[in-house]
């Protein structure tokens, strides 16, 4: 099959392109595979001196500079992969299988997983014994995807580190013969009937090139048909930066994670997750086995390239099972099959997934409520913005014990060894002795029940708000305090009743939350900023490629009064002109756009905008709303230092 690599602008590399031989690299791979490496990467890139997409630590660099450099064609390679256990279908339908296995049928999954092919789909491999369910799987006539095999002429196999089943994915632990460094590959096997299916993933993969995140590892190469001649079976592959650490399915393998380390590993993907929706991508958080977590606890997508037919929604049921992994050390799969390694999760007489609480009975209610509704489709939080904020919300509430290590099943936590990587703070003289830590546990054990018993509450209401679709139910409003006022207030004092603003003097705001329709508010965190009486600090839209209303109708900020009044302007400070704002009022906080009455309309030119308002009855909500960001060096943002609402008679 030929293949069409995606055009760089640096100088192809000139070489023999011979394949490495197998027998030469097994020794070395087994060195790698006994010390826990192994995974896929890769990079096509130029950097300084020093190894490209490293830090000192050795962790990627996600802003060492890169430069595609595209290869010579190379004569092709026997290709394949490992037989792990199918993925669970996160994602819905999948992408490279027939119609049976994509429903959950046995016709080619239950094959792929005893070495068979797929429906007839491959050719049949040579004769002999066929390969175990935990080595590799041929992919065509001349063998199957080892160590040592060249793709591209340029990226040697280490070692495979998963298989993605659902997408046809083989994950690999690659090296960059050109840079010399270690590379994670994602690539797709399958006949030529997967070729439409494999060029969507591949698409995508590309488009992705373009996101930048900390947790996530970028990009670097897409080996599409048609640019150079790949291994039988191989349909593409996507390389990114290497990810050093365990899997998911590694990190539980001693079993659950405590609430608070689960939390942790799960809140830089949710921002991650989030983000890319922002940018109108889909990260293709669906296997345990793409997301890696260094030495130093941070969680990473690291082997990035979602299928074809991948959606937002499955991305933020993918963090919902990944909560639910850490958890209790099962997979909630949908159609009852499971990663290799790792154990399904039970399920219920209904046949769906049996609540996490069935498995740890002491997890807080407002955590187990996150993990249960997000893995629901019918459970209302539907976006990875929301997911990021309640996960964050759990973990400002609950005491962090700085322990990444797992349970075994009866609750204990395991003890320290120097062989853990998840205390990587802590030197030898810092650890206690075991009396001591165990002591120091039960102690810390009993404060954060103690708070989590009042944040679980909280919490839990926080995800009752999120019930609503983007399209069918309200808005998400995330409320934030204003400024506090001077005097004390009805909210403040029961005593004491709120009593309207006087004419010309600014209306007491009792809070101010961000406003979208889309259910994907923009930094709710730093809302606050907005009105909190200091112009030196602002609340900011997310960057947009593309201006109002290509990607969203709009962003606002709702706020809402002590008392009822009759606003007669309201003054915005921003920093952005061209910023296109509507003053809308609103009978509820949550109302939908279409049922708020227009006030008044301005455009930001200066650092002031003061926008007169129609004379209307009182009211206890207005809707600053956005229909046009600012834009600066080809991006869309807008930012807001101030909102100042001026009462009338």
């Amino acid at each position: 099959m030929s293949a069409r690599r995606v055009p760089s602008p640096s100088p192809a590399r000139t070489g023999s392109g011979a394949v490495a031989d197998p027998a030469e690299d097994a020794a070395a791979v087994e060195t790698d595979a006994a010390t826990g490496t192994n995974g896929t990467n890769g990079t096509r890139a130029t950097t300084p001196d020093h190894e490209p997409g490293r830090d000192a630590d050795g962790d990627a660099d996600e802003d060492s500079p890169t430069t595609a450099v595209p290869p010579v064609a190379s004569p092709s390679t026997p290709a394949g992969s490992t037989g792990s256990k199918p993925a669970p279908g996160i994602d819905g339908p999948t992408t490279f299988l027939p119609d049976a296995a994509r429903r959950g049928g046995t016709g080619g999954r239950t094959a792929s997983r005893t070495g068979s092919s797929r429906g007839g789909r491959r050719p049949t491999p040579p004769p002999g014994p066929r390969p175990p369910s935990s080595g590799p799987i041929p992919v065509g006539p001349r063998g199957a995807l080892v160590p040592g095999t060249v793709i591209a002429d340029r990226y040697r196999l280490v070692a495979e580190v998963g298989r993605d089943r659902a997408a046809d994915a083989a994950l690999w632990k690659a090296r960059d013969t050109t840079l010399e460094r270690d590379v994670a590959m994602t690539l797709l096997v399958g006949g030529w009937q997967a070729d439409a299916r494999a060029s969507s993933a591949l698409s995508r993969a590309t488009r992705s090139a373009h996101f930048a995140h900390r947790h996530a590892a970028r990009v670097l190469d897409v080996i599409q048909p048609g640019s150079s001649r790949l291994p039988t079976g191989v349909l593409g592959a996507a390389v990114a930066e290497w990810t050093p650490g365990r899997d998911l399915a590694e990190l539980v393998a001693g079993g659950p994670l405590s609430p608070s380390a689960a939390l942790r590993v799960v809140e830089p993907l949710a921002q991650a997750v989030a983000d890319a929706h922002r940018a109108g991508l889909v990260l293709g958080l669906d296997h345990p086995q793409r997301v890696r977590v260094t030495a130093r606890a941070s969680a990473r997508l690291a082997f990035p390239m979602p299928r074809g037919d991948a959606e937002v929604d499955d991305d933020v049921r993918g963090l919902g099972a990944i909560l639910y992994l850490l958890l209790t050390g099962r997979w909630p799969s949908t159609d009852g099959s499971t990663p290799a390694g790792l154990t399904a999760a039970p399920r219920t007489s209904a046949g769906g997934i049996a609540p996490v609480r069935d498995l740890r009975p002491a997890l807080p209610v407002g955590l187990a409520a996150l993990v249960d509704r997000t893995l629901d489709a019918t459970g209302g939080i539907r976006t990875a913005a929301a997911v990021h904020g309640l996960v964050r919300q759990l973990r400002e509430g609950a005491e962090d014990d700085g322990v990444l290590l797992p349970l075994t099943e009866d609750g204990v936590q395991l003890a320290d060894d120097d062989g853990a990587v998840w205390h990587p703070d802590d030197s030898e003289g810092e650890r206690r002795d075991p009396d001591t830590r165990r002591k120091l546990r039960i102690g810390v054990t009993l404060l954060v029940v103690a708070v989590l018993a009042i944040v679980a509450f909280v919490a839990f209401q926080a995800v009752s708000l999120l019930g609503g679709g983007p399209s069918s139910g309200p808005p998400l409003v995330i409320p934030t305090s204003a400024a506090p006022a001077p005097a004390p207030t009805a909210a403040q004092n029961p005593a004491v009743p709120a009593v309207p603003a006087a004419p010309g003097t600014p209306v007491q705001l009792a809070s101010i939350a961000v406003y979208d329709p889309s259910g994907n508010p923009d930094n709710p965190d730093r809302v606050g900023r907005a009105a909190d009486n200091d112009p030196s600090t602002t609340w900011s839209t997310s960057d947009y490629r593309q201006q109002f209303p290509a990607l969203k109708p709009g962003i606002g900020l709702m706020t809402t009064f002590r008392a009822p009044s009759r606003p007669t302007q309201v003054i915005v400070r921003s920093p952005s002109p061209g910023t296109t704002i509507e003053i809308r009022s609103a009978a509820a906080p949550n109302l939908p756009l279409a049922q708020t009455q227009l006030l008044g309309t301005g455009t930001v030119s200066g650092d002031t905008l003061t926008i007169p308002l129609q004379a209307g009855a009182p009211t206890s909500n207005l809707l600053v709303w956005i229909t046009a960001l600012g834009q600066s060096d080809g991006q869309y943002a807008s930012e807001i230092a101030e909102v100042t609402v001026i009462g009338g008679s």
